[in-house]
């Protein structure tokens, strides 16, 4: 069924649940036609749908909240499932369509073979180190129906015992895309019944989301948050494994917040995730770029490499809406450039050529007051989250918001009361009597330290001192910088492990040092990453202030391929404790 007569349908025909259920798999079919080149069949295919459950644009008031999909069309044979990759390339035998289980339902999609079930579809993910593909024996072991896997892996592990594996084409990008295009169509298209929010860029995700998704809430638009920290929505929360799930898992978990009645989904979208094609094919009504800088070189050539990923939220196989981008960033820039004027909204804490923009600030140790100027009007606000940079982030999710229908009094009416997010400048506090101030933050690339320093500053009576490491197994080249960075900007610099990981931590220590132009102390270098923040906290003088910079909310510390339990915030209040104990 083309496109055209799909489209001259009356919305009447789809108020069925079988309809609509049809309707998921029919345009599951549609969304496989689509390659680069063909995002304009997507978008009329995605207002054709809108259309045809009674659902508007965002713009309009939009409300999905009764769209009745299925978490998955019901008995969705193999066949039919694999059907819509057939206009992507992947070829379909004659011995394949006749095999058995070429009719067989499908229960079930894994990438990993030794979590396979009975009824499951195997796909096969090419890796850095291995093709994933090579492990289909073990799947089909387990009970999968057939697999989905590469030519390449097909070569090393022919089929020799009469097992229904399909090949897909050699592209390397076959198969990432292929799994998030099944995934969205078996779990019934979850994407496309809610309005999606992703924010990229190296800092500010975490904050930018959690603000979004507070203020949808706070306007009665129940939202599914998705990023580092966890998955969560009214009635529903896990901690979460990566910041961007990958596909099969990321379907899912739509779905889920699809059942749960969500009408928008807010995610942190990394640049791991776009490379790996964990969100391809979702069409994202907002898409948000914070910043870039160095971070992540461990897996991307360079920084214009590490570009070129975030870059593609903003292309035309996912941003469907508005993109709301970073101004004062030079590859915010970039991005403007790219897009068509009408589709994006700019922000800057102070340039009024920007779409957001802000008036007559006054910053104080409680957060920062002023005018906000945007597209839908201006209005006086008060935040309390300290710093220009958390600034950058708060206007980034007003615009977002403000898109999706919010109004602009009632966003600054529910910000006083946001209660800021787990390990992002978060103030330990164990008494009122305490007479330093100390300080957790996830701040772990050279610009966050920077901006993390810079925002405690004029709140500091006494020294600044900055408690901080560098993971191990990650970008080298950012460990100097960073101990540049806060020797300069601290009085007193602590320099410990963050996750060594498989690295010597002696030697990571000493690649941090090599970037300090001056004398350190003894006590100023302390693998114990323990001791380092005992030292800090109970050495500190009345009125200093501590920064424990780099792992924020996380509660483990990886110690070659061990995880132990550590969290610098449970660290700090026991030696901030044991520092008040000692002043009875």
């Amino acid at each position: 069924m083309s496109l055209q007569c799909l489209s001259s349908m009356q919305p009447t025909a789809f108020k069925s649940m079988a309809s609509i259920a049809l309707f998921a798999w029919l345009r599951s079919s549609i969304l496989a036609e689509t390659t680069r080149g063909q995002w304009a069949k997507r978008r009329a295919c995605i207002r054709w749908r809108s259309l045809a459950v009674g659902v508007m644009h965002p713009a309009h008031a939009i409300n999905r909240r009764h769209l009745n999909l299925q978490k998955r069309v019901t008995d969705m044979l193999l066949k039919d499932l694999l059907s819509c990759l057939t206009p992507m390339g992947l070829t379909v035998s004659e011995a394949v369509a006749n095999h058995p289980n070429w009719e067989q339902e499908v229960t079930g999609l894994s990438a990993n073979s030794q979590a396979i079930a009975p009824g499951d579809l195997f796909i096969g993910m090419p890796g850095t180190r291995v093709d994933g593909g090579e492990f289909w024996p073990s799947a089909i072991e387990k009970g999968a129906i057939a697999a989905l896997i590469s030519p390449q892996a097909l070569s090393a592990k022919p089929v020799t015992n009469g097992a229904l594996v399909i090949p897909t084409p050699a592209d390397p990008e076959a198969i990432p895309q292929f799994c998030a295009d099944l995934a969205a169509a078996f779990y019934g298209q979850p994407a496309q019944a809610m309005n999606m929010v992703g924010v990229t860029g190296t800092n500010g995700k975490t904050t930018t989301t959690h603000l979004i998704e507070y203020f949808l809430n706070q306007g009665q638009q129940k939202t599914a948050l998705l990023g580092t920290l966890y998955t969560r929505w009214p009635g529903y929360e896990k901690t979460a494994v990566h910041t961007t799930p990958f596909s099969i898992d990321l379907q899912k978990e739509l779905a889920s917040a699809h059942q749960a009645d969500c009408q928008n989904a807010v995610m942190e979208i990394s640049s791991h995730a776009l490379a790996q094609h964990r969100a391809w094919g979702i069409p994202f009504e907002v898409a948000v770029f914070t910043n870039l800088t160095q971070d992540h070189l461990d897996y991307h050539k360079d920084l214009d490499d590490y570009f070129e990923a975030k870059a593609l939220l903003f292309g035309p196989n996912y941003l469907q809406g508005r993109a709301i981008i970073n101004q004062k960033d030079a590859y915010g820039q970039r991005l403007i450039e790219r897009l068509s004027p009408d589709q994006v909204w700019t922000y800057s804490t102070d340039n009024p050529s920007a779409d957001l923009y802000t008036e007559d600030l006054s910053y104080g140790p409680t957060g920062v007051s002023g005018m906000l100027c945007t597209p839908k009007g201006q209005a006086r606000f008060t935040s309390p989250l300290v710093g220009q940079f958390n600034l950058e982030n708060l206007m980034a999710a007003v615009g977002a918001a403000l898109h999706l229908g919010m109004a602009l009094t009632d966003i600054v009416t529910a910000l006083p009361n946001f209660t800021g997010v787990p390990g992002r400048m978060e103030r330990v506090q164990v008494g009122a009597e305490q007479d330093i101030s100390v300080i957790v933050d996830y701040a772990h690339t050279p610009d966050s330290l920077e901006n993390a320093l810079k925002a405690a500053r004029p709140f500091i009576r006494g020294q600044l001192i900055c408690v901080f490491g560098c993971g191990g197994d990650r970008d080298r080249t950012k460990r100097p910088q960073m101990g540049r960075i806060a020797y300069e900007q601290s009085d007193r610099a602590v320099v410990t492990s963050d996750n060594p990981r498989t690295e010597d931590p002696e030697q990571i220590l000493k690649d941090v040092v090599a970037g300090i132009d001056g004398p350190l102390a003894s006590e100023q270098v302390v693998c114990d990453r323990a001791e380092a923040i005992y030292s800090a906290i109970l050495q500190a003088q009345p009125g200093d202030g501590i920064i424990i910079a780099g792992k924020g909310h996380e509660d483990y510390q990886i110690l070659g391929t061990e995880k132990i339990h550590f969290d610098d915030r449970e660290q700090a209040r026991a030696a901030l404790s044991q520092r008040l104990a000692a002043q009875i």
